[in-house]
Formats: structure tokens, sequence, C-alpha cells
């Protein structure tokens, strides 16, 4: 996907998978309070994986799209006064900044119900028939991630799709690392019961 600023993304990825030092990552972030140029290039490496977060949790591009606008727009605006100093302190409140507004969007405009069907009619017509994935009940079961709270579906969507470990997670949805398992462990035995017809309220 093109954005302003696109940088080449075999370019990108090929210098992900080289070894790197953190520290160089760490000055970046402490150069972008106050260098237009750091900050750019903390946009370049962040733009991609903000976009995908908001996709899985808003199941529409266009709208992840303005979202992850709205995110950077915020630390474009706050980066001065981030108290953080490390590319660690950046992720963990760049992620925050994210699930607020992608879970403010969803309260506001009611309209889950519907960009989960578009998502569900969109991955039923990609997969072949007797494919594993195909077999699911996803009406069901994203009708049953809809009925969890805003901020569990961040958790779910942060472990699931993101691949981050409990610590992590806590320092975005400001919890310990055990509250976080012992929540996730509860919003997957509601989602398991949803998939068995028994779809259930919050927690």
């Amino acid at each position: 996907m093109e954005h302003p600023g696109a940088i080449d993304m075999t370019v990108m990825v090929g210098a992900m998978a080289k070894p790197v030092d953190q520290r160089a990552y760490d000055d970046l972030v402490v150069a972008a309070k106050s260098h237009a140029r750091a900050l750019g290039q903390l946009y370049e490496l962040y733009y991609e994986r903000i976009f995908r977060f908001c996709v899985h949790r808003l199941f529409n591009k266009a709208t992840a799209e303005d979202i992850t606008s709205s995110v950077f727009l915020t630390v474009a605006r706050s980066m001065r006064t981030f108290k953080g100093s490390t590319e660690q302190d950046f992720r963990s409140w760049i992620y925050a900044i994210a699930a607020n507004q992608a879970n403010a969007y969803i309260r506001k405009t009611r309209r889950r119900q519907r960009l989960m069907e578009n998502v569900v009619a969109q991955r039923r017509a990609a997969q072949p028939d007797g494919d594993e994935w195909s077999q699911l009940d996803w009406p069901t079961l994203y009708t049953a991630i809809g009925r969890l709270k805003p901020e569990h579906q961040t958790i779910v969507t942060l472990r699931f799709f993101e691949s981050m470990d409990y610590e992590e997670i806590g320092r975005i949805v400001e919890a310990r690392p055990a509250t976080v398992r012992v929540t996730l462990h509860r919003i997957l035995r509601r989602l398991r019961e949803a998939l068995q017809g028994d779809l259930g309220g919050d927690e």
C-alpha cells in the first residue's frame, strides 16, 4: 500500500532482517523529540505495523488508514513531551495511542457488526473449498469478538495478530502481565463457548 513518504518495502524488509544495534533505535527515539528527520524515520519504521494493527481491529482498510493517520498526527503533536527514551518505550506508547483511537472509533460509530460481516464475506471468498479455515464458523466467531469489550478486543489483537508477550501488552493496556494472562484466558473461554453456540455477553 502506498502512502506519503513510502519507501521500497523490499529494501526495508531486507534491512530489518539484519542484526541491528538496539541503541541506534533508542537514539532515534530521543532524536525524534527535536528533529523532524528522525521523527520521519520512526514514521517509516512504524507505519505498516500500526496500519496492520488497525486493520485487525477495525476490519476495514479505508478506516484503518484514517485511524493510522490520526495516530501519527497525535505522535507528531506529542513527541516533544514524550517521556520515554527507548524504542521499547515508543512502541508501547504508539500502540496504546492506536488502541485508544480504534476503541473510540468503534464506540462512536457502532458499525462493528457491518464491518465484521464484510470481513467474513471477504475471508470466505478468498478460501478454497475444503480449506481448514473455511470450516470455521466465522460469523459466530466475529460476532463473539464484537461482543467483547473494546479493551478485550485490543488484547486479542495484540496477542494473536501482533504476537506480543504479556509484559508488552500490559504496558500498552496499563495492566500487570499476570492480569493480562488471566483476562486473555477468560476471553478465549468466551470465544470457545461462542463457537459451541453460546455467545454470552461482555466480561
